[in-house]
């Protein structure tokens, strides 16, 4: 069971400061061992083409993380995902998903700056459903 808490700068009460929540707040998972990492929760719809990949979200990675990445069942087929940093380098591997499932992608090392998550279509071009946790 994974349980949510948000946090932001303005409302830690660790040491005893009152805030209020601030728009930007970071929502972070604690699981079961007790882990904190960031939850990256984002779903929406990318045009994917056979030829190149195309950005889908970024996200800046405070902690380290490897997300999920789903291919949303009703799809057209299956697509690679891949992570790439913000020097352009390829963070892990290639990672296919076929409609209707999931794949975990390797690790994002913790300070590593902001990475973006890219997709391309394998046999279809056209509007997928992805969301990525």
């Amino acid at each position: 069971m994974k349980k949510t808490i948000i946090i932001s700068c303005l409302s830690l009460s660790i040491f005893g400061a009152m805030g209020t929540t601030n728009a930007n707040a970071a929502e972070l998972v604690v699981n079961e061992s007790g882990e904190i990492r960031p939850y990256i929760s984002w779903s929406g719809n990318a045009y994917l083409t056979t030829k190149a990949y195309s950005n889908v979200t970024s996200s800046n990675n405070i902690f380290t993380d490897s997300p999920v990445v789903t291919n949303a069942s009703g799809n057209k087929g299956t697509i690679k995902v891949k992570v790439v940093n913000e020097k352009g380098e390829q963070v892990g591997g290639v990672k296919e998903v076929a409609p209707g499932k999931s794949v975990r992608l390797d690790k994002i090392p913790f300070g590593s700056g902001t990475y973006t998550i890219k997709a391309q279509a394998v046999d279809k071009e056209g509007t997928y459903l992805i969301s990525i946790d």
